[in-house]
């Protein structure tokens, strides 16, 4: 993505996350953008408010989370490994679904490219989140 002019790079306390420029084109897109950002910074408010109560979260050959609580404390600790960057290389979105993908980089310069697949309940711009499938494969 280094060098691509349909890339956005914007650093969040210190984290540098990339993305397609495209990304402010549909309200989906934003909240979704801003649902990683609030990942590597350590905003649980903002996932919280965007997120259904009855969330679920199936990490593929993992594990299915289906309590709130324990998804946040999930990501907490994906975020005690220190992210150094994380790269959207897509983020599509069509009706109540969307699609992202790309990969996170943590300090330790272990890496894992990702696709989370994403089920809003509901298809207008205030929808939340309610079902997460994640697709995760360390590549260093």
């Amino acid at each position: 993505m280094e060098g691509d002019e349909a890339v956005k790079v914007d650093y969040y306390d210190g984290i540098r996350i990339s993305y397609p420029k495209d990304c402010g084109n549909a309200p989906k897109k934003i909240v979704l953008l801003d649902f990683y950002i609030a990942f590597a910074t350590g905003n649980d408010r903002y996932i919280e408010d965007n997120t259904s109560d009855n969330i679920t979260w199936k990490i593929i050959g993992n594990e299915l989370i289906v309590d709130k609580d324990k998804i946040l404390e999930r990501l907490r600790n994906y975020r005690g490994r220190s992210i150094k960057e994380i790269l959207i290389s897509n983020l599509i979105t069509h009706g109540n679904v969307a699609a992202v993908n790309g990969s996170i980089i943590f300090s330790d310069e272990s890496t894992f490219e990702y696709c989370d697949i994403y089920r809003f309940n509901g298809f207008g711009k205030n929808a939340k989140v309610k079902e997460v499938t994640s697709y995760t494969i360390q590549t260093k």
